[in-house]
């Protein structure tokens, strides 16, 4: 079990900081909205300051609200730096590790990489997230995970990258579709075809969006999806293609249920896959065996599909 140093009320104060109103924080703690608002009250009242600006679209920080998130945020990092020395100082191989992925990974990367947890650190209990890379990156960040395997992660002095690669994106598609046996193929092709994108919420959306918004008006006919997951199972279907990474699509493409065609266009983005963990964290010997089996385990997915 770990340490949790950080006061209630900064717990809550944060929730209500990152979803931007009381009620959003009492659904996501399971904590009545009254509770939340007095904790919140007897801060700004022993502050003397408001924490929020309140308006008919939610609550912002005021600039004291900033400086106060900044302190949760260095609190709960510290509490989770001094578990780590702890166990390292112990020579602890037990206790739990919490990992974040993407949902791309979930029938690939993340099941394997729990099996050989399992056997290689039967004592270890895992925790996994699945979320946005974004959230995982601000997690590692906040010592809310240990390890995040990402995409797109930008360059910071407070994260450790202990393993990069880029990826160029292109179609997938099942073999039997009209585009399979194509060496490559161009957007202004591709989007003559039922297309599954990506939402907004997604990296690879935000990559196309930023180079290619064109294609989002002028494809005939296409679904917007939240979940790589649900995309591959659509492009599965044999009605749709989409565009991802191989790494996205790494176990359908091994198994031979899709095929992936590269895109044509130069001026297309590759996506950078990472391993990330806080650079400021003590890293147990937990930590550092359970990143090298994310590494080996990466590097071995990514012979098949490179």
């Amino acid at each position: 079990m770990a340490l949790h140093l950080v006061p209630r009320s900064l717990q809550y104060f944060e929730h209500v900081a990152q979803l931007g109103s009381i009620q959003a924080a009492s659904r996501e703690l399971g904590i009545s909205a009254s509770a939340i608002h007095r904790q919140i009250t007897a801060i700004e009242d022993s502050l003397g300051e408001q924490l929020f600006d309140r308006d008919a679209k939610g609550m912002t920080l005021t600039s004291t609200g900033y400086l106060l998130l900044e302190l949760a945020r260095d609190w709960r990092l510290d509490s989770a730096r001094l578990w780590s020395t702890m166990l390292t100082e112990r020579g602890v191989e037990q206790g739990h590790i919490r990992l974040a992925a993407m949902d791309g990974m979930v029938n690939g990367f993340v099941p394997e990489l729990v099996a050989e947890i399992a056997r290689v650190l039967p004592r270890v209990q895992v925790d996994i997230k699945i979320t946005s890379p974004d959230n995982a990156v601000k997690e590692v960040l906040n010592g809310d995970v240990d390890i995040a395997a990402v995409v797109n992660v930008a360059p910071d002095d407070n994260l450790w990258f202990h393993w990069t690669r880029d990826f160029p994106l292109g179609c997938i598609a099942t073999p039997s579709h009209a585009v399979a046996q194509r060496p490559n193929i161009g957007l202004s092709d591709l989007i003559e075809y039922p297309v599954v994108f990506q939402d907004s919420s997604l990296a690879i959306r935000k990559l196309l969006e930023a180079r290619h918004s064109w294609i989002f008006d002028r494809t005939k006919n296409s679904v917007v999806v939240n979940s790589i997951q649900l995309m591959k199972m659509l492009v599965g279907s044999g009605q749709y293609l989409a565009v991802t990474s191989e790494l996205d699509a790494e176990p359908e493409i091994r198994s031979g249920r899709l095929k992936f065609i590269p895109i044509s266009n130069e001026d297309v983005f590759r996506q950078k896959f990472s391993v990330i963990s806080n650079l400021q964290m003590p890293a147990t010997t937990v930590i550092s065996q359970v990143v090298a089996l994310c590494v080996d385990i990466l590097e071995r997915r990514t012979v098949t599909v490179g």
